[in-house]
């Protein structure tokens, strides 16, 4: 497989995965059922972005720097890539590792609650929501490293995107055989 192809999967299938990750943050992460006797119950969902909310930015960092692929030099796309790779293992092990804060959050819902009296400890379901976030950062991961390794030979945006002063100054051919050199080489000799 050419590496040039690997050039829209891979900066597609980074935005996908940070905005998975960001969507599974924002999904309930826990369902607790508060009942005591002579209150009406209560149901409590504790989302990803309540009990880890570095969680939702973390995904926003990864679909940034997918975006920042498209208009980035060879040289900073590695740089990106490495960062994707920093920033969605630490997504990953946040929301793995920090199963406290979730019933940190889950423990301070239930106390909000109406239906709690103080009395007991409820019991809470967790959902594969967490699960999928996690594994949504470990696809950004390993698709932040494929740009950190292949992203130099992946074509890049011409210079006609970059601002004015920094554009080489361009001599109008003098002759016919300059004129061909010129489009041969890719410029314009009009200009």
């Amino acid at each position: 497989m050419r590496v040039r192809r690997l050039y829209a999967p891979v900066v597609l299938g980074t935005l996908a995965a940070g905005g998975l990750a960001f969507f599974a943050a924002s999904r309930t992460w826990a369902h607790v059922r508060v009942a005591t006797d002579g209150l009406p119950s209560d149901s409590i969902d504790v989302s990803g972005s309540d009990a880890q909310p570095l969680v939702p930015a973390l995904a926003l960092v990864v679909v940034t720097a997918a975006l920042a692929v498209l208009a980035s030099s060879p040289r900073v796309r590695r740089v990106v890539g490495a960062f994707t790779v920093l920033v969605a293992l630490g997504g990953a092990a946040v929301v793995l590792l920090g199963g406290s804060s979730l019933e940190g959050a889950v423990d301070q819902a239930v106390e909000a609650s109406p239906a709690w009296t103080g009395t007991g400890s409820p019991d809470f379901t967790a959902s594969a929501w967490t699960y999928v976030t996690a594994a949504a950062f470990v696809l950004a991961g390993f698709l932040g490293g494929v740009t950190a390794r292949f992203g130099a030979a992946w074509p890049t945006m011409s210079s006609r995107y970059d601002a004015p002063a920094s554009r080489p100054t361009v001599t109008t051919p003098q002759s016919d055989a300059d004129m061909w050199k010129a489009l041969d080489e890719g410029r314009d000799p009009t200009q």
